[in-house]
């Protein structure tokens, strides 16, 4: 695992969860002790949410080791991810110095979410052995993780991929070396079209977010839009109505153009500077995640007995 931040604690431990022995990577020392804080909080966090228990503590988090030296990181590794900084010259670089100390057969991966595959691994002397493996944060609690093989990748790299993250139970989908993959495509949508409506003076931030969270969302775990378009009858989604509604949809082509860019210009940039779409001097970033987390814990909760179901 190169790369001890948010991401790179996260995916450790989610992969020593699943059983895989982990050797996290970084430069400084501080920086894995602090990775090491992290896997022992999002462990305690899920033993508390009696997604793990207790006792097996001192067994999963012995699997993470670290290394600040890439040679005894990567020596023998069968499957290597980065999580740096969302760069393509960094992770080029960093990729490249783990190729060059790895097995031939090593299997490389990034969990970017923004650049594309091909472009990474085009700074590759194997290229073939690269693909994209997206984890979403956080990524100890999302099951999803997007694949995306890039245009030199070999099939035999995707399906390892795949099942080095089935074994250490993720959901992997397969997705296409296309701008944000499928998640964050449909990510960028939704705020698009929300951010439009606002800055038109039709609707509240508030609005558009209980809209989300109470209503749309709350099926989505049991019936995805293709399911949802076929339950409601393709005759409908092919309506007047309906094509009105497609015709009216935002088609801005730049954040600029919306109360995203007016915030950002603003220097109102969202939780780290204090106000964006919302004041957080006034609400708890930390109280806001943890209820986050506990959502996503119910839900994975109700999936485990739908599929012992």
């Amino acid at each position: 695992m190169l790369g001890a931040g948010t991401m790179g604690a996260q995916i450790a431990l989610s992969l020593a969860l699943g059983g895989a022995e982990v050797r996290l990577w970084a430069r400084q020392a501080e920086s894995l002790e602090a990775a090491l804080e992290r896997c022992g909080d999002g462990f305690d966090f899920l033993s508390r949410e009696g997604l793990v228990a207790p006792a097996d503590r001192q067994a999963v988090l012995g699997r993470i080791g670290v290394q600040t030296g890439m040679g005894a990181a990567v020596a023998g590794a069968g499957f290597v991810i980065e999580a740096a900084a969302e760069d393509l010259i960094v992770k080029q670089d960093l990729l490249s110095r783990a190729e060059g100390v790895a097995a031939p057969e090593a299997v490389l991966s990034s969990t970017t979410s923004a650049l594309s595959a091909s472009d990474i691994q085009s700074a590759l002397a194997q290229p073939e052995n690269f693909c994209v493996a997206h984890y979403a944060q956080p990524a100890h609690l999302v099951e999803l993780v997007e694949v995306v093989p890039g245009k030199a990748t070999a099939d035999r790299t995707t399906a390892f991929t795949t099942a080095i993250l089935m074994d250490t139970g993720k959901t992997p989908v397969l997705c296409p070396d296309i701008p944000g993959f499928l998640w964050a495509r449909i990510q960028h949508a939704v705020l698009r079209e929300f951010a439009a409506l606002v800055g038109q003076g039709l609707v509240t931030v508030e609005a558009c977010d209980t809209i989300l969270k109470v209503g749309y969302a709350s099926r989505l775990p049991a019936m995805g839009a293709f399911e949802h378009a076929d339950l409601a009858g393709l005759d409908l989604i092919n309506s007047d109505a309906a094509k009105a509604v497609w015709a009216d949809l935002s088609n801005a082509a730049d954040p600029g153009e919306t109360p995203v860019g007016t915030l950002f210009a603003e220097g109102k940039l969202g939780m780290k500077s204090g106000e964006g779409f919302y004041d957080w001097t006034t609400r708890d970033p930390d109280a806001f995640k943890a209820k986050r987390d506990a959502e996503i814990v119910r839900r994975v909760k109700i999936n485990r007995e739908l599929d012992r179901d």
